[in-house]
This record gives C-alpha cells, sequence and structure tokens, in this order.
C-alpha cells in the first residue's frame, strides 16, 4: 500500500510538473516518512470527504515537503520560535510530527476534515510517546471560525484555502495578538496569498526555494505595544 502511494504521488507531480521534481520529492518523502514514523504521503482532492464549511474554499491535501519542513524548523529552532505551533489545514499530521521533533511544546493542527483529523491522531500516537511531555491538540473545526489560542506563536500554512477563508483567519489571529501583544510567525509554503499577510502588518524575514517548485517563506508580526 505504501509503495502504491508512493508511484500514484510520483506520477502526479511527474505529470503536473516534472519528473526530476518528482525523483526529488519522493526521495524525501520515502526519507521522512520513515525517520518520523508516519503515513502522509497521499493526494486526495478532498471530493468524497465530508467537511465543515465550504469545499469550494479549499484546496487539496498533500503534504508539505519534508525537504521544506527540516529546513524550516531548523530556522525557526535558531531564533527559539518554537513553543506553540497551529496548523491550518493540519491533513493527516505530518507538520504536527515534525514540530514535535524540533522542540515544540504546544502543537495543535485544525481541519476541517473529520477524517483527515482521525489520521492525524492515529499518526501522532507514536510521536506521543516518543514525547510525552509535548501538548497536542487535532481539532475538527472550520478554520474561520476558530479563534486562535493567545499563546501560539507559530501559524503554519501549506496554502490550504482561498482568499475569502485566508482573510478571515487572519482577522483571527490579529484579534489574538492585539489581545496578548507577542512575537508571532508564519510558515507559508507555497505562499499564493501572502499579500494578505504583508497587508496585515507581517515582514518576510526569510525565504526558502528548491526547484523552482518548492517554495515557503516565513513572516513576523512585531509585538505591538
Amino acid at each position: 500500500m505504501k509503495f502504491l502511494d508512493y508511484f500514484k504521488y510520483f506520477f502526479f507531480i511527474a505529470l503536473n510538473w516534472n519528473v526530476r521534481l518528482a525523483w526529488f520529492t519522493i526521495r524525501h518523502e520515502i526519507t521522512g516518512e520513515k525517520k518520523y514514523g508516519i503515513n502522509t504521503t497521499k493526494i486526495n482532492n478532498l471530493k468524497n470527504l465530508p467537511v465543515i464549511g465550504k469545499l469550494e474554499h479549499a484546496e487539496i491535501y498533500q503534504g508539505a515537503s519534508y525537504y521544506l519542513l527540516e529546513n524550516i524548523f531548523n530556522y525557526l529552532q535558531g531564533i527559539n520560535a518554537n513553543y506553540h505551533i497551529l496548523d491550518f489545514g493540519c491533513g493527516k499530521g505530518r507538520v504536527l510530527a515534525v514540530a514535535a521533533w524540533y522542540g515544540f511544546n504546544k502543537i495543535t493542527g485544525i481541519d476541517f476534515s473529520a477524517e483527515l483529523c482521525m489520521d492525524a491522531i492515529k499518526n501522532l500516537i507514536p510521536v506521543r510517546h516518543k514525547f510525552p511531555e509535548t501538548i497536542f491538540n487535532v481539532i475538527h473545526a472550520n478554520a474561520s471560525d476558530h479563534p486562535v489560542d493567545d499563546d501560539t506563536n507559530v501559524f503554519f500554512f501549506f496554502n490550504p484555502f482561498n482568499e475569502t477563508v485566508m482573510l478571515a483567519v487572519v482577522k483571527n489571529i490579529l484579534s489574538s495578538l492585539k489581545k496578548v501583544p507577542r512575537e508571532a510567525y508564519v510558515v507559508y509554503v507555497n505562499p499564493v496569498h501572502k499579500e494578505i499577510f504583508m497587508s496585515a502588518g507581517f515582514e518576510q524575514i526569510h525565504h526558502l526555494e528548491k526547484m523552482k517548485y518548492i517554495q515557503a517563506c516565513i513572516l513576523m508580526h512585531p509585538v505591538e505595544l
């Protein structure tokens, strides 16, 4: 079954982008899945999954590149920005699992698919055993309706939804930052709507790009006194 997932993923990337990118991605998929002990390699267009909210606002389910994740979390670890991460559109829990290995104290994922949330919880079972002091939480909810905890300092996005939902989510983030002023970071993989964050007062502090199509940025919102 795992080999079939890799096989399908390889051809998905090869057909939509190119073979070189497909080989690079699958190599890191195999290494990452084994290293973190999870099962998250799969493409899902979500059409057959019951969800909270409107499916038209969502993008497909696809795990973020392990290459990007490890580089991103190394950077955050280096600036001590690894306390509480909230992954919007957490899917099967890949980001949640990797974040635990990079020292986050609290790790929260939110997804509008109950099935994907259950997959995330299942994937986190061995991770919880390895990091028993880490607080994990997987929430089945609509991202635009979910209030942001006032201790969350890192927000993760892998282009999970369109501009309509992103605007609502950014509004919730800003509300939390106004209530409890703190330095906050946004990790944005495939940053299609980055301008929304820039207009909201975030500044880009890091950019990572590999083979043109694998892209991510880290944005920071300074403390407002």
